[in-house]
This record gives C-alpha cells, structure tokens and sequence, in this order.
C-alpha cells in the first residue's frame, strides 16, 4: 500500500477544514438567526467562503492535472494566494467575533431569556470550531507556500 504524497495530505485536510467549516455555519444558524448579529454572520460568511475554497482545491488534486509544468506552477500560486486571503479575512472575522462574545461574555451580549444554555454552549463550540478552522488552514498554508517556494526554486536552477 503506498502512503499519501504531502500535497495528497495537505488536500485531504483541507476537505477536512471545509467539513469543520461546514459544521461551525450550522451551529451558528442553529442558535441564531440571519438578521439579529451581523458580526457572527460575517464569521458564517467567511466561514463559508472557506468551506468552498477548501472544498474545490482540495478535490482540485485528483480531479485537475494539467501537463504543462508552467500552468501547474501558476495554479499552485493562485491556490497559495486565495488561502492566504481567506486565512486572513478568517482571522479578521474570528478576532471581530471573540472581541463582541468571548471578551465580554456571551451571556452580557444576548438576552438570557431567549437563549438556554445549550444554546450558549452550541455558540461557544461554533467560535472554537472557526478557532480550529483558523489553525488547521495556517498549517495548510504553510505546507503549500513551502511546496510552491520550493517548486519555484527547483524551476529557476532547471531553467539556468
């Protein structure tokens, strides 16, 4: 049996992020509706974004392969360059999201009539999930930057 190559693995966790991601937009709309927080959905947008992000170039890996070395090495760019931006509007709506809810509690931001606490607790298992999200793409991040430095320095002594 042959083992995963690193882009197979770095592919298979970004499937991974967007099942979490998935997960993390459900319990938020579980709890609370579209129109009552616009910081949260901005965290369910991002989030989302993410999930199909991550989705399409993780499956990018088996089901694109182009044969031209130079149209490969441009589509690891843009893959490395889309998921920068999408871990950094992540971390922006992540750090929006925790300074409302986490920093002053959630029970001071919302109504606790209308909320029990397993609503309460769904909420906080839906930040630590986008927490998760956030650290599992970073390391995703770095594995393909690092593939995608190296491939560009191994191209440039190969055309000397």
């Amino acid at each position: 049996m042959k083992c995963l190559s690193v882009k197979e693995c770095a592919s298979t966790l970004q499937i991974i992020i967007a099942m979490l991601c998935l997960l993390t937009v459900m319990l938020f709309s579980f709890v609370i509706p579209f129109p009552e927080d616009l910081k949260i959905f901005m965290f369910q947008c991002s989030m989302a974004t993410t999930m199909m992000l991550c989705l399409i170039f993780g499956c990018s890996i088996w089901f694109y392969n182009s044969n031209y070395h130079k149209t490969r090495f441009h589509v690891r760019v843009f893959i490395v360059v889309v998921l920068w931006i999408t871990f950094a509007l992540d971390v922006a709506t992540a750090i929006l999201c925790d300074l409302q809810f986490v920093g002053k509690l959630l029970y001071d931001s919302f109504e606790p009539e209308f909320f029990d606490k397993l609503d309460f607790m769904l909420l906080y298992l839906a930040i630590l999930l986008g927490i998760i999200v956030i650290v599992l793409l970073f390391i995703v991040n770095i594995i393909l930057t690092v593939g995608v430095c190296r491939r560009a320095r191994k191209g440039k002594r190969v055309g000397k």
